[in-house]
């Protein structure tokens, strides 16, 4: 879950309901949310709708499922000659890059405060802590076009990061930024570093670390931006370019596509076309054990933002999580409201029956009176390290002492298993 915050008070330029009604609707939805005392609305979202971790994704759906603006709203690019460069130099590290620019927004502190919880909640979850992609935005009237996407050893990349007191190269930022020290790990063996620079040479972001002080800090007065997601798979950068450029475009923004010049290929990005899935109406009651109607099933779908002609449903280019009928199901049940389904028992028993996962090799053991102990393959790294084992495969964030390194062999267990056992009384065989 990611928790998000959204200020009541922008939220109502959005949609004007009152703090209890709008609690309501999150938590019918499936954001569980809450008011605060400081005015904050605090929802937790999941992973699988990321277009919510924005104030325009949420006042869109609360939108469109209380019935003020129901049905698929139409997203689009704006043709342009913006242009960045990929160089064949960064094909091992971060591979892929998608961009865009928009213009023509009006934003606020709050707003801004908003657009940087959204970049790291995006990053967080779906990025894996930048692990499969990064992002940024830029201020576009800053820099020059074409851009270029390459990569460069640690000493030719000097510039003054975001919330650094000064000027410093690639090898200082890695040391001493505090995102170089959270995030450096992922440039260990590299000889070169990706990096992002425009035509004069300006660094825009050291990839995946953090954005230059000149270019990459947005702020109240800023109205045009350049956008980069960086990473390692294009379908999940591309899409993550895509939920930004809706919620940006909801928030009055105009998109323009950027074409991505790589050494074999060119691609033009964002498309922000709808996709299809078809769907049928008997196999929407079968799996919910309902009796609704092609009209009820098409309004439920116009309220969860979708578009029906009776075969196929078109879903939002934002979301990434539709990649079944049954997800689209999900939403129809969500609509009809989960607390409409009334429970019943199976209409079919069954006795059950012990699984047996034992061989004969098994059965031989315990008739020789030996008994069988089932361990982790966690252990504690200092008990490990007491049987000469060094360099041992670590984990990042155990949840004990006890499952610090992954076990090298069986007897480690073995040993504690009997002397935290010893005085048991339990019978052992050497």
């Amino acid at each position: 879950m990611a928790v998000v915050e959204i200020p009541y008070n922008e939220f109502r330029k959005f949609v004007n309901l009152p703090k209890e009604r709008l609690v309501e609707v999150l938590n019918e939805l499936g954001a569980p949310a809450e008011e605060r005392e400081d005015g904050l609305i605090v929802a937790e979202i999941t992973p699988n709708r990321p277009d919510w971790f924005f104030i325009t994704g949420l006042a869109r759906s609360v939108l469109s499922y209380i019935g003020k603006k129901k049905g698929l709203q139409k997203y689009a690019t704006e043709k342009s000659k913006y242009v960045v460069i990929v160089d064949k130099s960064v094909e091992k590290i971060r591979p892929y890059s998608a961009c865009a620019v928009v213009k023509g927004l009006k934003l606020n502190d709050e707003l801004v405060e908003q657009l940087i919880q959204f970049q790291d909640k995006l990053i967080t979850t779906l990025g894996r802590r930048v692990k499969k992609f990064g992002m940024g935005f830029f201020d576009l009237n800053l820099m020059k076009f074409p851009i270029y996407y390459t990569a460069k050893k640690p000493e030719e990349i000097v510039y003054k990061p975001l919330n650094y007191p000064k000027v410093a190269s690639a090898k200082e930022i890695l040391e001493k930024h505090p995102k170089g020290i959270e995030n450096g790990y992922l440039l260990d063996g590299c000889d070169k570093y990706p990096v992002y620079l425009d035509v004069d040479g300006k660094v825009l972001v050291l990839i995946p670390i953090v954005n230059s002080e000149e270019l990459g800090k947005i702020g109240a007065t800023t109205s045009d931006l350049f956008i980069e997601v960086t990473g390692n798979d294009f379908e999940t950068i591309s899409g993550v370019l895509k939920v930004v450029c809706c919620a940006l475009q909801d928030l009055g923004g105009k998109i323009y596509s950027v074409e991505m010049k790589y050494p074999d290929k060119k691609v033009v990005v964002p498309d922000l076309s709808g996709r299809f899935v078809e769907l049928d109406g008997e196999g929407v009651n079968k799996v919910l054990g309902t009796e609704l109607t092609k009209s009820q099933v098409k309004d439920f779908l116009l309220r969860m933002g979708y578009d029906f002609d009776g075969k196929r449903v078109e879903a939002p280019p934002y979301r990434l999580d539709i990649i079944h009928p049954v997800d689209i199901i999900e939403d129809i049940a969500i609509a009809h409201g989960y607390d409409k389904f009334k429970p019943s028992l199976p209409n079919f028993f069954s006795p059950g029956k012990e699984i047996s996962t034992y061989g004969q090799i098994d059965g031989s053991m315990r008739g020789f009176g030996f008994r069988e102990i089932k361990t982790f393959f966690l252990v504690n790294r200092k008990e490990a390290k007491k049987f000469g084992f060094a360099g041992l495969e670590e984990v990042l964030n155990p949840a004990s002492e006890e499952c610090t390194a992954l076990r090298p062999i069986l007897v480690i267990s073995l040993l504690e298993v009997f002397r935290n056992n010893k005085t048991k009384g339990i019978p052992r065989r050497y």
